[in-house]
Parts: structure tokens; C-alpha cells; sequence
């Protein structure tokens, strides 16, 4: 049976490098040998974890690290691919690897709508207010999308989950602050009386 409220996992991306970043713009590193294998373990993790929709930052680190959860899925879930989950302080301008880009690494992969209803991906992610509204545009669309009784993984970076969980809470970033490790798990929960409960951090 499933759980009354709509459940979000927050997920941080696996232990990355920046050294070997390829044909890929600086700020977008790419997993260590460790990385991958977190990315496994995070798979083994997740494997029996009922979960309706896989949704991850176009950062190659991110989308990997969600490519570990939906490979060890027996059904090879879709997994969507949102921009507008990349990292605080991105290169300005870049929005991280395209579809075509990361289908090299996971076939059952396509792009979300873009969230903020323009043609071309056009937002800030260095400022504070920014980052807010980033932030309360994704909640927003999980939020009108999902329905009470879901469970949607939300792969995304450290700066930016320090934005999303707040938001999902009712609270305003940085009030306090998180110390996300990598391939860390927070799960926040929407109820029907209209509250959020955060039910775990940084697991």
C-alpha cells in the first residue's frame, strides 16, 4: 500500500573530479572510481525503494550517479533530465550536457519541460534570489505534477540541495545549513493537512 503524502528524495550526486572533464564545460566534473562505485551502492540501496519518477540535474556527475539508481531498477526506469537542477555558480550560460549527450550513459533518458516556460534555458544560478527562484520553481512543478501517494528521486549538487530542501520545508535558505556527503539521501514529505515533514537528512 502506498504512503499517504508525496514523498521527495533528495539525492547528492557521487564523489567527482574535475581534472578529466572531456569535451564538457569546467564547472561539469565527472565521478572519481570511487564516485562509481557509490554510484553502485547507491543502486543496491535504492533497488527495492518504490520510486514513480527519477528526475536529475543535466551535470554529468548528477545524471550518473541517477543512472546507478535506475540501472539496478529491473524495469530500466525513464529517468528526465532538468537543467535547471544544476549546481550554484555554474559557468554562466551553460546548463549542463544535452539529451543526445547523455543518452551515451542511459538510453531511457529525455528532457523535462523546461520550467520556466521560455524557448531556450535562460536562468541565473550564482545570486542568492536566483537560486530561490530556481529552487521554487522545481518544488512547484513536483508539486502540480505528483500526486499524494508518489515518490519522486530528485538527483541534484550540494549548493542547490541547500536551496531545494528549505523551500520544500516552508523555510528560507540558509536559515541553516547542510552538510551533504556524497550519495547522501534527505527525504522531505508533503501531507494533506498541508505540512511538510522532513523525515530524514544527509542518510
Amino acid at each position: 500500500m502506498k504512503n499517504d503524502t508525496l514523498k521527495i528524495i533528495f539525492i547528492r550526486h557521487a564523489e567527482t573530479d574535475y581534472k578529466d572533464i572531456g569535451d564538457r564545460d569546467p564547472s561539469d566534473g565527472e565521478l572519481t572510481a570511487k564516485g562509481e562505485k557509490q554510484c553502485i551502492e547507491l543502486g543496491e540501496k535504492l533497488k527495492d525503494v518504490p520510486i514513480d519518477a527519477y528526475i536529475t540535474s543535466s551535470l554529468l556527475r548528477s545524471f550518473k550517479t541517477a543512472v546507478g539508481v535506475c540501472s539496478a531498477k529491473p524495469d530500466k526506469p525513464l529517468l528526465e533530465i532538468c537543467p535547471e537542477l544544476v549546481e550554484c555558480g555554474c559557468t554562466p550560460g551553460y546548463y549542463g550536457c544535452n539529451e543526445e549527450y547523455l543518452k551515451r550513459y542511459y538510453k531511457n533518458t529525455k528532457m523535462c519541460e523546461k520550467l520556466f516556460g521560455t524557448e531556450n534555458y535562460d536562468f541565473g544560478c550564482e545570486a542568492f534570489e536566483d537560486n530561490v527562484i530556481r529552487a521554487e520553481k522545481v518544488i512547484s512543478y513536483i508539486k502540480n505534477r505528483f500526486s499524494y501517494g508518489d515518490c519522486v528521486a530528485v538527483f541534484s549538487h550540494h549548493g542547490f540541495l541547500e536551496y531545494l530542501i528549505p523551500t520544500a520545508l516552508g523555510v528560507k535558505p540558509h536559515v541553516f545549513r547542510f552538510s551533504l556527503d556524497n550519495i547522501s539521501i534527505s527525504v522531505v514529505e508533503f501531507c494533506r493537512d498541508g505540512n511538510a515533514v522532513l523525515r530524514s537528512v544527509n542518510e
